[in-house]
């Protein structure tokens, strides 16, 4: 609806211009109670007109002076002048002024208003469309520049090449200060797995088309398959608390959890640290848990770590004699756990040395490298420590339940005793005995016991006795079952002579052993 303003200090002569057009039916709205210009710029300053039907002469101010200043608060505004014979000087100065057209009061009917009204109405039309063209042009070459601007940075970050001092495709506001974000979608290999590769893309192009909406000065890269790197001038305010907002924004609408991390910037050379200081900052989510904000430090430099020798040749061997003795797994990753909470390594280096470790526990598996080939990229792809950990967790768990150890012979002979582990650790809580073994391989007994210990290199009771009891140990630290029920559940059906083997090869009681493993 397009809103008229009347303007004359003749009441008779507003009403009767209100009253000759059905304003509804046009597309208008009228306002008519406005008897001078005083009060009809007063109007003008607090709410917005699209057309001025004014007299000239009124009291106060006059109405060429109210069509001055009217078209300083509206340039839009179209103005009708009401006229007499006498103020045709008046008209002649309005119209250079840019006034639509001028009516004679004593002549005025309601057809030649209409006809200058839909005149008017139209010139807005026009200026209202290419007003939308230009601004459509301008958004156009907005976003063109944006993704000049991101490719030149790209191009830089990707080839890790230092940003000259100035540069002539760089925008202003890069030589002043400005904030750095490097923005992580939280679970995103889940939201892979469960929606395809192509959503999470689709789905960070429409964080950054977001972006582009709200911020009018600024950059937004697609760094990785799961991860934006924003830049942006200075905002009036904290900046903590600004980004904070945008950031629940972002999650409320889209339903999603990201982690953040920022540091503050100044001039175009120092990008390449902006980049790299949000990135680390971010890192800190691996450490301190998926969704959070964080404020990376501005440096001068950026420092990398070097681990001294000591560091890097950490002293594993607990953490090998815990899976080796059948010690929970909880208790191997929570040694490991120790050195990884210090903060010394970075995600990357802590997700390989996990590996490593998993690679010397798995080394006496026969299936060792068919096993960790599987698990490596689910390794690599956990988000958090404490992902990480209890990803090991179960992997030693599983490894601990189905220990077969690696035999020095492939070929007939392994085969054999490969069959005889294998039915040991399915029925090892049961009577097992070197007879009955044998005749499920079909051996003689002795032959057997020869075959087994060459292969293994340990008697078969000896081999029985340890799978045993790596199992008690599990039973221990999982439940406060009775040490009876312990022993009779891991195939020992002498609770005092349990008791006796298992204090021997562990050095504690199974009551003291549970107890030191709380």
């Amino acid at each position: 609806m397009y809103r008229v303003l009347i303007v004359d200090d003749e009441p008779v002569i507003r009403n009767g211009i209100s009253a000759f057009i059905n304003w509804e039916k046009e597309g208008m709205t009228v306002e008519d109670h406005y008897a001078n210009g005083e009060e009809a710029l007063s109007a003008l300053e607090s709410l917005s007109f699209d057309i001025l039907i004014t007299d000239i002469k009124m009291p106060l101010l006059n109405g060429i002076q109210l069509m001055k200043q009217a078209l300083v608060l509206c340039p839009w505004l179209k103005v009708i002048l009401i006229s007499n014979y006498s103020d045709f000087e008046y008209v002649k100065e309005g119209l250079k002024l840019g006034a639509v057209d001028y009516l004679l009061k004593l002549t005025l009917k309601g057809e030649d208003l209409l006809a200058v009204l839909h005149r008017s109405i139209s010139m807005l039309e026009e200026e209202r469309r290419k007003d939308s063209e230009w601004n459509y042009y301008q958004q156009g070459a907005l976003y063109l520049d944006r993704k000049r601007v991101e490719q030149e940075i790209k191009r830089y970050i990707v080839q890790e090449q230092t940003f000259p001092e100035s540069t002539v495709w760089a925008p202003v506001w890069l030589e002043d200060s400005y904030t750095c974000v490097y923005l992580m979608l939280d679970a995103a290999e889940e939201w892979r797995e469960n929606y395809g590769y192509l959503y999470v893309q689709l789905l960070l192009e429409e964080l950054q088309e977001a972006f582009y909406l709200q911020i009018r000065e600024g950059c937004a890269l697609l760094v990785s398959e799961s991860s934006l790197f924003v830049i942006f001038p200075d905002l009036e305010g904290e900046v903590e608390q600004q980004l904070g907002h945008w950031k629940q924004q972002l999650e409320a609408k889209w339903g999603i959890s990201t982690s953040v991390g920022f540091v503050k910037e100044q001039g175009v050379c120092r990008i390449l640290k902006g980049y790299a200081e949000s990135s680390l900052a971010c890192q800190r989510r691996f450490f301190e848990g998926l969704g959070g904000l964080y404020r990376g430090s501005r440096s001068e430099t950026n420092p990398v770590q070097t681990l001294t020798d000591r560091e890097l040749n950490h002293d594993w061997a607990p953490f090998f004699e815990m899976i080796h003795n059948g010690d929970p797994a909880s208790s191997a990753v929570d040694f490991a756990l120790e050195r990884w909470k210090s903060g010394i390594l970075n995600p990357g280096e802590v997700q390989l040395e996990a590996y490593t470790l998993l690679t010397g526990a798995y080394q006496p598996h026969e299936d060792a490298g068919t096993l960790l080939s599987e698990r490596h990229e689910l390794l690599s792809k956990t988000e958090t420590l404490e992902q990480l950990a209890s990803f090991m967790i179960c992997e030693l768990e599983e490894m601990g339940k189905s220990f077969i150890p690696k035999l020095s012979d492939n070929g007939y002979s392994g085969q054999l005793i490969t069959k005889a582990l294998e039915y040991i650790a399915a029925h090892y809580t049961e009577n097992l005995t070197l007879q009955s073994v044998a005749d499920i391989v079909h051996l003689s007994k002795s032959y057997f016991s020869h075959l087994f210990k060459k292969q293994t290199e340990r008697n078969f009771i000896d081999y029985l006795i340890e799978l045993r009891i790596r199992e008690a140990k599990r039973l221990l630290t999982q439940n406060d079952c009775r040490i009876y029920d312990v022993a009779g559940a891991v195939g020992f059906k002498d609770v005092k002579y349990f008791s006796k083997v298992f204090k021997k090869i562990t050095g504690l009681t199974p009551v003291e052993y549970r107890e030191s493993m709380k």
